[in-house]
């Protein structure tokens, strides 16, 4: 039980499991192209990579405060879904140049739309 007896429900639960695999994919995607060879479009790859990292970064803390179901939870999923939607359309420009740009696509859009839900369904009372 937390502040004002708010409890973690399964779908705060599954949230904070995704925005850690998300975090985890986008470290690793964003590390893969440090140093890569380039031969295209170079705004776009460190586009990519600083948004990869920014992803990451926001999902860890968002799965942290759910996790203390902070009474701001919410608000950071809000921006967490804004995050991974951004980094989700960079990685898929880039897709055609990074292998592992595609599989973090996907998993920034799971990301998203679980936390615009957990945006708009917040904990349940206990």
């Amino acid at each position: 039980m937390h502040e004002g007896k708010r409890t973690l429900t399964q779908d705060w639960k599954d949230c904070i499991a995704e925005c850690f695999r998300c975090a985890q994919i986008c470290e690793e995607c964003s590390d893969d192209m440090i140093g890569m060879e380039h031969k295209g479009d170079t705004q776009l790859m460190e586009r990519c990579i600083r948004l990869c990292r920014e992803c990451a970064d926001i999902c860890v803390m968002s799965a942290q405060w759910m996790s203390r179901v902070s009474p701001l939870a919410e608000r950071i999923c809000t921006l967490c879904a804004e995050v991974c939607d951004q980094c989700a359309q960079a990685c898929e420009q880039h897709a055609s140049h990074h292998a592992l740009c595609g599989p973090c696509a996907q998993e920034c859009r799971r990301c998203a739309d679980l936390c615009r839900r957990m945006s708009r369904a917040g904990a349940k009372a206990a």
